[in-house]
């Protein structure tokens, strides 16, 4: 029995422990045996265990090209680098499932673990929910997209991976996304156990916070580092095109948005309660969309993979999450009645409300746009095609409420806020951001900005604004107690509210991003022809065509153009080589970007064409792009917020898990 039989075999009882670890948790509950509850935290580990044995399998097949493999002879050669050939694993659709497949089974034993004694009722629950999950994705792979299956010739070479791919962000921007949609069945499972044992209390929230954290946190820099791929490796000189599987993923992380604000309002007032279990059925629910879209073979994307079979039962199972999540939520509605009424239309709950509804309002219409050609090429048979301006248009003015939300929810009261209290706290944020914009309007009164860039700009600089004084204030409140030095109090006050202050770095990062968008406004774009020795000016900038060159990088021979960049005042900067790049398996050569990035702009070169012989001219489509370097910078900004925000834990959590965990020990202790 060779390796790939064996991790079939360990597929298929990883799927038989699932269905036990579904269908046991209801009968250890209904016999009140905890042994047997206990049995299914142990069969976590088994079938975590189980499917890394196949995970395993997969990974030293491509690792040692054994194109016995179809899966390794379709999405790997002998020639690509070791580092591409691990990403491989995930880079076609049964890899990627099987990757998902893992993920989700090493979280799950965690849950199983993590929680047997402080979530000792509900566990049970959560546990036959995450089993479920894992059992009709182990359904699909083992009937449908193995990555195992052996095939009858074994050929000498192998087509490859996908050059797009060949890249490093895309190494890691499909795991995050994975580790993304993956994070949010943690709080869908919970939610499903709450409503099944009927106890809904804030618990269920308290418990999965920092699960939809890291899940959102996975999720943001999969959709950053996806932008920087498309910005390097595409080479039509942006990084978002409002593309459907670019769509898919944005769908979950901005209801996972709404959540994670929405929960705060449950924790801090206790309302909102049916709208969170509403918001969690409808994130993971658009996992699962996303899911389908990328892997039933409906769309043309270049990030979409192959037409498959299982396409349609990713539809089902997405109808039954629907049907099952919004039964149980019908049955528990009276239980879920808020405690509290809002008690003014002054209030940060009325701001986080505000912004779940624009949330939640960008999620359909992108949704909307997204399937609604599917859905009319389906009834009537007509290809239609939804551009960006239908997203820009309708989505530009509902982002720019919700950037001027985000900054009114960091100064404004819970409960009640008075005119004065709020003319105080927005009197200096509104004047800087309007003295700002007016100078930044009077510095670039030549470039003929529609309003819409100074109403980012106005924006941003209030939020920012917002954020920093919030801060200053805190810190010269506590400045003034101890006198101690500034740095010093701010790493305090920092200390003492982590959750609070990472989520104004959270904030900030927000606002890098927009500033990001908010540079394609600027965009030079212009197709120019250069002879060698011959300079051209574009910008603040002199490019200077100096002779071809061909070179091998890895497993692809590049024919670049050598371009000698200057400043306007004739100093050199730096050499680009923009090439084209010819891959062993590929019928077409592939165009590779050269960028010269600074802190206010990219100077962006594409090659486009080589005309004549020896000494001849080349064409190059050259973009100027303002500002794109800021979206990066968005990710260690949410990072470093994250990270504070994780660090905080409820002291009301923290001595309930305390009491329940001494609580369990004591009656194992007193059973034996």
């Amino acid at each position: 029995m060779g390796i790939a039989d064996l991790g079939t075999i360990t597929l298929m009882a990883a799927f038989a422990v699932c269905v036990y670890g579904t269908v046991v948790p209801h009968l250890g509950v209904r016999s009140n045996n905890w042994n047997l509850i206990r049995s299914t935290q142990n069969a976590s580990i088994l079938s975590f265990l189980l499917i890394a044995i196949a995970s395993a399998a997969l990974l030293q097949a491509l690792v040692l090209s054994d194109f016995s493999l179809r899966y390794v002879w379709e999405h790997s050669s002998t020639d690509m680098p070791l580092f591409y050939k691990v990403s491989s694993f995930w880079g076609g659709l049964e890899g990627s499932l099987l990757f998902w497949v893992l993920v989700q089974s090493f979280f799950s034993m965690i849950v199983a673990f993590r929680y047997q004694y402080s979530n000792r009722e509900i566990i049970p629950y959560v546990i036959a929910t995450l089993n479920a999950i894992l059992a009709f994705l182990l359904l699909l792979l083992i009937g449908w997209s193995n990555p195992l299956d052996l095939q009858g010739v074994i050929p000498l070479e192998g087509r490859g991976l996908n050059p797009l791919l060949q890249h490093p962000a895309m190494a890691i921007h499909p795991p995050s996304l994975y580790l993304g949609f993956i994070g949010f069945s943690v709080p869908f499972a919970f939610a499903m156990g709450g409503l099944i044992l009927g106890k809904m209390d804030n618990e269920w929230v308290l418990t999965t916070r920092r699960w939809t954290l890291t899940a959102w946190y996975f999720l943001s820099a999969g959709l950053i580092l996806g932008g920087q791929w498309a910005y390097e490796e595409l080479g039509w000189g942006g990084f978002w095109a409002w593309d459907p599987v670019e769509n898919a993923a944005l769908m979950p992380w901005l209801t996972g948005t709404a959540f994670l604000h929405s929960v705060m309002i449950q924790e801090k007032r206790n309302m909102l309660k049916i709208w969170n279990v509403v918001l969690i059925i409808l994130t993971f629910g658009l996992t699962i969309v996303g899911t389908f879209l990328t892997r039933s073979g409906i769309i043309n994307s270049v990030h979409a993979f192959t037409q498959s079979e299982i396409g349609p039962a990713f539809l089902i199972f997405l109808a039954f999450i629907l049907v099952i999540g919004f039964a149980l939520l019908f049955k528990r509605i009276q239980m879920l009645e808020s405690e509290h009424k809002i008690e003014s239309v002054l209030c940060r709950e009325n701001a986080f409300l505000a912004q779940n509804v624009l949330l939640v309002g960008i999620a359909f219409t992108v949704l909307l746009g997204t399937t609604f050609p599917l859905l009319a090429e389906a009834v009537r048979g007509t290809k239609l095609s939804i551009q960006a301006p239908f997203f820009n248009t309708i989505i530009a003015p509902m982002g720019y409420l919700l950037l001027l939300l985000m900054g009114v929810g960091t100064l404004i009261a819970w409960r009640k806020s008075s005119w004065e209290g709020l003319r105080r706290n927005f009197k200096n944020p509104l004047i800087l951001a309007t003295v700002g914009t007016v100078f930044l309007a009077w510095f670039l009164a030549d470039r003929n900005l529609l309003w819409s860039v100074h109403t980012i700009f106005w924006l941003t600089i209030f939020v920012t604004s917002t954020i920093v004084l919030e801060i200053v204030k805190a810190v010269q409140a506590k400045s003034s107690q101890t006198k101690s030095n500034f740095i010093i109090v701010l790493f305090y006050v920092i200390a003492r509210n982590p959750r609070r202050y990472g989520g104004l770095l959270i904030h900030f990062g927000v606002v890098l991003m927009f500033l990001g968008f908010a540079g394609t406004f600027f965009k030079v774009e212009r197709n120019m022809t250069l002879e060698p020795g011959v300079p051209q000016q574009i910008g603040e900038y002199t490019l200077e065509f100096k002779q071809m060159e061909e070179f091998t990088v890895g497993n692809a021979t590049h024919r670049a153009s050598i371009v000698e960049v200057y400043d306007k005042e004739g100093d050199f900067l730096e050499v680009l080589k923009p090439s084209k790049s010819f891959y062993p398996t590929q019928p077409q050569p592939l165009t590779e970007v050269a960028i010269r990035r600074s802190f206010l702009e990219d100077l962006y070169l594409i090659f486009s064409s080589e005309n004549g012989e020896e000494q001849g001219s080349i064409t190059l489509r050259v973009f100027i792009n303002p500002l794109v370097g800021w979206a990066w910078m968005a990710l260690p900004v949410f990072t470093l917020g994250v990270g504070l925000s994780l660090s905080y834990r409820p002291k009301s959590l923290l001595a309930n898990e305390t009491i329940l965990r001494e609580r369990y020990l004591a009656a194992q202790a007193l059973n034996s």
